[in-house]
């Protein structure tokens, strides 16, 4: 007759969950200290606890994981390879633990809790930027923090948890096999000039916008890449750039200043544009949109305010400017 499995021995539990058990946060706590000081004598001191007892943590880390984490250094210590590779997980299992605390100190009070959120520089600029004030504005306890990266940078703040959730253009270089992508909306960029310039009219066919003087972001940035491709699978063996900024704000002083006209993401222009001195451009051989993503790992469990504001995002950019 087979034994019910709860109560098989533990052997035929996998080995990886037997090892864990010994993995506390407080071991990992002293053993970021022993790292920090190179020494386990001065990890002892600051944590003012003796100085066998933070070996005898260290022995059971490294018993626990298989692996040695140190090595003699003349009179200090460093780390192994290993070593180093886990003083980075168990750095960022410490934070996430202490996350986890905040946010539950935070359920108790009745607060929304933390939210970071990592974005491309047009749209935290402006529509998230909007839509996080507005949210705010509702509710005043939310505490979120918005910081802006390139996509790369996005990505690899998401993965690292970091951030909880990105907004952001998706980087094809970076794998991103553990992320959840979803296409938020495909921004459009218009061709802009000086409310009075002569530089082109009000309509640019393609022979034009070969010669035509443009203000772009520098090359690397993904606009750059995406306004050069449009271009030249229209027939622009080159971009005219003549001037690039990195933001759309110098982009757009540069135009009013008819220095030369430039693509501009919708979202970054003024709501009257001829009030501001721009004046937009018609391009009836090319249509040039950026698809912007919301991006968060597949593993993360969300806390339902944080559920509510991306809901809310999203309603953001699906609604018509």
């Amino acid at each position: 007759m087979r034994n019910d499995p709860l109560e098989e021995p533990n052997d035929t539990l996998s080995k990886d969950l037997l090892r864990s058990r010994n993995l506390t946060l407080h071991k990992l706590h002293v053993f970021c200290t022993i790292a920090k000081f190179n020494s386990v004598t001065r990890a002892a001191e600051y944590l003012n606890i003796a100085q066998p007892a933070v070996t005898a943590h260290l022995r059971s880390l490294e018993k626990s994981l298989g692996v040695k984490l140190v090595r003699k250094a003349g009179r200090n210590i460093e780390l192994t390879q290993a070593g180093r590779r886990t003083l980075a997980w168990a750095k960022e299992t410490i934070q996430r633990s202490s996350d986890m605390f905040l946010d539950l100190a935070d359920i108790k009070k009745g607060l929304i809790g933390r939210t970071r959120i990592a974005s491309s520089m047009v749209a935290g600029t402006y529509k998230l930027s909007e839509t996080i004030i507005a949210f705010k504005k509702e509710f005043p306890s939310a505490r979120i923090s918005v910081s802006m990266a390139s996509p790369y940078l996005a990505t690899e703040s998401v993965l690292l948890g970091d951030c909880d959730f990105g907004i952001t253009l998706v980087d094809h270089n970076r794998d991103t096999s553990r992320l959840e992508i979803e296409l938020l909306w495909r921004e459009p960029l218009y061709l802009v000039a000086a409310i009075e310039s002569r530089l082109v009219g009000d309509v640019a066919h393609i022979d034009e916008l070969g010669t035509l003087p443009l203000i772009t972001p520098p090359k690397g940035q993904m606009a750059r890449e995406l306004i050069d491709e449009v271009l030249r699978a229209a027939g622009v063996v080159r971009t005219n750039s003549v001037l690039a900024f990195g933001h759309p704000e110098p982009i757009l002083n540069a135009i009013r200043a008819d220095v030369g006209a430039g693509f501009v993401f919708k979202s970054a222009l003024p709501r009257d544009p001829e009030a501001s001195g721009l004046r937009l451009v018609h391009t009836p051989d090319l249509e040039i949109a950026m698809p912007l993503f919301l991006v968060y790992d597949k593993k993360t469990v969300f806390s339902a305010p944080q559920i509510q504001l991306m809901d809310r995002i999203r309603q953001s950019f699906a609604e018509p400017a």
